[in-house]
């Protein structure tokens, strides 16, 4: 589980998770200017409002090793960066309240697509939290990705229109 490397050497979620979840959105903005709001963890409460904080604690560029901490679904969470291809892919994974809690490894893919880019992104739970509640997690998983990935869209391209 800790390295969860695909057939094609890149960093994933885990498959074989209890929850995954896999949502896609096209934005009419540049790679770098979706990548600047992805990576900028500490202004995430700006275009998340569930997240009540994110703070990156190691300084400088994200890189693999670096970690943050936040908030979010009532959980505190630390997160460390396993993957970081600017404009390309971030990968990061963490537990939400300690190790005995939510395991969560999440991806993201930049790919260009006409004026814009699409951006993808997938999460994979694990845990003795989930395993008790699949369909619950699976539920809040689904419809937060969609969430956060609507806010990225129009948080990327009102910065682009402005």
């Amino acid at each position: 589980m800790m390295n969860n490397i695909t057939d094609d050497g890149e960093a994933g979620v885990d498959v074989s998770a209890p929850v995954v979840s896999r949502h896609s959105v096209t934005v009419t903005a540049s790679a770098d200017a979706v990548w600047r709001i992805l990576t900028d963890i500490d202004a995430w409460t700006t275009w998340l409002p569930e997240i009540p904080y994110a703070r990156l604690e190691t300084p400088g560029p994200l890189a693999p090793g670096s970690v943050f901490r936040w908030s979010a679904a009532g959980m505190e969470i630390e997160s460390t960066i396993v993957q970081a291809r600017p404009q390309e892919r971030l990968v990061w994974r963490g537990y939400g309240d300690g190790p005995n809690g939510v395991l969560g490894v999440h991806v993201w893919a930049l790919t260009p697509a006409g004026d814009g880019v699409e951006v993808s992104t997938e999460e994979s739970f694990a845990g003795p939290p989930v395993d008790a509640d699949p369909a619950q997690f699976q539920g809040g998983l689904d419809a937060t990705l969609a969430r956060w990935l609507d806010r990225l869209k129009r948080t990327a391209e009102a910065a682009t229109a402005s």
